[in-house]
């Protein structure tokens, strides 16, 4: 599993031009699916999220968290996260988890996500879809599991 974290003052994801969700502050979130992943690795990553120390204090630093701040998430489905760059200039793709698995994989994480704080969008598994962030600071997390 791979997933890019990035603090964000705003968020949306649009599909086929029609707005699908969107966020104030809070955090987008790009996951992808590995070969060999599985839902243990889902309830880590929540654990993370909901956990992750970003936010400013009064004093300005990091020390709150989505929890704290009453933030939202967009969770972004997103395989090119698992392309594989060592050799030639285009992505081989081979280590992304077969996507009727990884789809089984996004739907169990965004009901364990949802199951433990209620403020959470998405994107849609499959989608073309277009993602607009307006990063914050910019706090940019790359997290692998």
């Amino acid at each position: 599993m791979r997933a890019i974290v990035q603090r964000v003052h705003s968020s949306s994801v649009s599909i086929d031009g029609v707005l699908h969700a969107s966020i104030n502050r809070g955090m987008n979130v790009l996951i992808g699916y590995c070969q060999g992943d599985d839902t243990t690795k889902n309830g880590w990553l929540c654990d993370k999220l909901l956990g992750l120390r970003i936010f400013p204090d009064e004093f300005g630093k990091m020390n709150k968290s989505i929890l704290e701040i009453s933030g939202s998430l967009l969770i972004i489905p997103n395989f090119t996260l698992c392309a594989d760059m060592d050799r030639g200039l285009r992505p081989s793709f081979v280590q992304a988890e077969d996507p009727a698995i990884a789809k089984e994989l996004f739907v169990d994480f965004l009901q364990t996500l949802k199951s433990k704080y209620h403020c959470i969008e998405s994107g849609v598994f499959g989608a073309d879809m277009n993602i607009h962030i307006e990063n914050d600071g910019p706090v940019t997390l790359i997290f692998e599991r």
